[in-house]
């Protein structure tokens, strides 16, 4: 009887063991896609900068945190405002799953505004 017990106990337990680490885990991820569209939003936010360099922006932290596989960047500016969304998996899993991760930047782009018109 405590063969049985154990061998239906055991995985249950790894598995409450294991989840606290990939809570971690998936909340340093969606961490690294803040980061990720932040640095998107910030270089986008300028007047004069194209959607190419905020997206590359984006990019070189993502590439240079190496926390998410299959990402993607997407910057849309339009009028006024930009928002960039990065989203992607948790590179690093303990437990099986897609652990999906998503970040949105939203802000006004800047401009120059002249002392006379301020």
């Amino acid at each position: 009887m405590a063969t049985t017990e154990l061998a239906i106990l055991f995985p249950i337990i790894i598995m409450l063991t294991l989840f606290p680490f990939q809570v971690a885990l998936h909340w340093h991820a969606k961490q690294t896609a803040d980061l990720a569209a932040e640095t998107g939003l910030d270089v986008g936010q300028v007047e004069n900068a194209t959607v190419t360099e905020a997206r590359e922006a984006a990019g070189s932290v993502l590439a240079a945190t190496g926390q998410l596989v299959d990402s993607t960047v997407a910057v849309d500016r339009g009028g006024d405002l930009i928002t960039v969304t990065v989203t992607g998996r948790s590179r690093f899993r303990v437990l099986p799953g897609s652990w999906r991760v998503e970040a949105t930047a939203r802000g006004r782009v800047e401009r120059f505004v002249a002392e006379d018109e301020r």
